[in-house]
């Protein structure tokens, strides 16, 4: 699927090297937001996100619930913003993630947040902006401009911010070194191939995108771009929720993106896996082998928890593609804006 470079792909392209960035200039600032958690040690954690920074929250969720075992939930923005409600956060802490830190009904969350107990966190590509104008903690993705509709380089670039954190909230030194290599590791993930799912995927009239753990925000982040920017049909579910009902789908003309860990969670995805091929959906999966899927080529980090952020690069180059070859726009997807500002 070779054609001229979009804005979108020039931005994929870019990721290893906004990582590296990532690792040499703001090290020092996660890690001083990962032992101030540490150190005052919050009882909840609750996030405030839309679209692509949601799934990315999801990510987050998976490594403080397990790593620190404290809940983390996500709040509706509208709760402040339409509903007007005080919140009583005392206790707890907050996190924003945006990359433009623009709609206004994140900024009223994360005020009500605060004036609720609750010490506010905002993660960002634009940190100056009426999120980062407000929050008493700013973390700054470090993405650099995104001229894209589609966010890739400022997603991966929240996951490296959020994992960096969680590194240093739980102490995880293996995982800390497993970062310094990561730009590595995503500029081989850059030349996987993922091309033999290009027209089953296409010609199936809707499809899953699954996963377990810590990649099914990998999952969500999937099934969203497919719809924005190849206006797919797609649905993401966790490989244990996906027998529970919405496998009744998965007949003729179905298909399912399947994205193992290389952890705990990889046998419930093979059983998925195998109760999707027999009820007759075309299967691929992304890092690990099940009977009757197609396997796609993937590049594992040095750290399990860094895999999902792997595996996303190599999607986000087979789906501009894919994109392309569908004869849409995936740099300005029709109805879509770069910054959308909801109350």
């Amino acid at each position: 699927m070779t054609h001229t470079a979009t804005q979108m792909l020039r931005e994929i392209n870019e990721i290893p090297g906004v990582v590296e960035r990532q690792i040499r200039d703001g090290a020092a600032i996660y890690r001083e937001e990962g032992l101030r958690l540490k150190r005052e040690q919050p009882r909840f954690l609750v996030t405030c996100a839309r679209g692509s920074s949601d799934q990315a929250v999801t990510y987050f969720k998976y490594l403080v619930e397990i790593g620190i075992g404290i809940p983390v939930a996500s709040v509706g923005p509208s709760i402040a913003s339409v509903f007007n409600a005080k919140l009583r956060f005392s206790g707890g802490a907050f996190l924003t993630v945006s990359q433009s830190g623009a709609s206004p009904d994140l900024v009223s969350l994360q005020q009500r947040a605060s004036a609720g107990g609750a010490h506010t966190v905002a993660l960002l590509n634009v940190t100056d902006s009426p999120v980062g104008n407000s929050a008493a903690s700013v973390l700054p993705m470090m993405a650099g401009h995104e001229k894209a509709v589609a966010a890739t380089k400022s997603f991966v670039a929240s996951l490296v911010a959020l994992a960096s954190v969680a590194a240093c909230w739980t102490e995880d030194h293996a995982l800390l070194d497993a970062l310094a290599s990561l730009p590595e590791s995503l500029a081989k993930a850059l030349e996987c191939d993922w091309s033999a799912a290009a027209l089953p995927l296409a010609a199936s009239h809707s499809l899953f995108t699954v996963a377990r753990g810590h990649s099914l925000g990998i999952a969500g982040e999937a099934a969203l771009k497919f719809k924005e920017t190849c206006r797919l049909h797609a649905e993401a579910y966790s490989a244990a929720e996906v027998r529970h009902g919405p496998i009744a789908l998965a007949r003729d003309r179905f298909a399912a993106l399947v994205f193992a860990n290389g952890d705990e969670t990889d046998e419930s995805v093979r059983d998925a896996v195998e109760a999707m091929t027999m009820a007759g959906a075309k299967v691929f999966v992304a890092g690990a082998s099940a009977g009757g899927a197609h396997v796609l080529p993937t590049v594992s980090a040095r750290h399990a928890l860094l895999n999902p952020i792997c595996r996303v690069v190599s999607f986000y180059r087979f789906v501009e593609a894919l994109s392309v070859s569908l004869g849409e726009n995936p740099d300005a997807p029709a109805l879509l804006k770069k910054v959308t500002q909801t109350v």
